[in-house]
């Protein structure tokens, strides 16, 4: 079994309330679950209007599979441009 862990580290601009960041990074979650069929949500800096950071992870067979799947979930997310993707750290782990 290989389960893959990624973090999305976003920028957030323009946001003057939790409820304008969270209606963003809900519909980065919503899409991203939606299109990949993977687990999602916003780990740390909940408080925070002006970062995010949502985990993502899968779990399958193939680590060539779960890495081109958390490569093609990274550029999704820079592509819907909602927020400016800082970094994505990943971890594949075999069990």
């Amino acid at each position: 079994m290989v389960v893959g862990m990624m973090e999305l580290h976003l920028a957030l601009y323009d946001n003057d309330s939790l409820k304008a960041k969270r209606s963003v990074v809900k519909r980065v979650i919503h899409r991203t679950r939606n299109r990949f069929n993977v687990s999602a949500a916003e780990v740390e800096g909940q408080d925070a209007l002006d970062r995010a950071i949502i985990a993502v992870a899968t779990v399958g067979s193939d680590v060539r599979y779960i890495d081109g799947l958390l490569s093609r979930v990274e550029q999704y997310v820079e592509q819907l441009a909602l927020a400016d993707l800082l970094d994505a750290p990943r971890v594949i782990e075999h069990y």
